[in-house]
């Protein structure tokens, strides 16, 4: 029973199995947290100040607000029926939901090292975190039509 509903393969496994099409989008969460927190960071050392956060600290509220997300979502938003089919999700789709959602801060923190970090480009760590950000939306976007029609 444990890996049988792996994948929702049909609007009534969204929330149930492990990975639906908002698991997609809480990558795109991750990463879009994660770009909007190391502005902090990245804006700071840019200007050649202390950074207001690190990226340690960067990838932990990252993780805070996807775990409130979560809470939100299967608590607040359940009784306001903003819920899809307004049923509570599994604990094994809350638990890749956190995963996935971390996976994209780790990206974006990987992407940010790798870009600003080293390089010291703060625009182009800013231009293609959003692009890879609108990108993931859109999968995200489409996947969600096939699972619904």
């Amino acid at each position: 029973m444990l890996f049988v509903d792996l994948f929702a393969t049909d609007p009534s496994m969204v929330g149930i199995a492990w990975f639906d099409f908002y698991s997609i989008g809480h990558f795109c969460f991750g990463i879009g947290m994660f770009l909007f927190f190391s502005l902090f960071y990245t804006i700071p050392k840019n200007n050649g100040k202390t950074p207001i956060f690190s990226l340690l600290f960067v990838f932990i509220l990252v993780v805070l607000v996807l775990v409130l997300w979560e809470a939100l979502e299967n608590l607040v938003f359940i009784n306001l029926g903003w819920k899809f089919e307004n049923r509570l999700d599994s604990w094994e789709n809350i638990t890749t939901d956190l995963l996935i959602g971390a996976l994209g801060g780790i990206v974006s923190w990987i992407f940010c090292h790798l870009v600003f970090v080293r390089e010291k480009n703060i625009w182009a760590y800013y231009i293609f975190g959003i692009i890879g950000f609108v990108l993931w939306l859109v999968v995200f976007i489409i996947l969600r039509a096939l699972t619904i029609t």
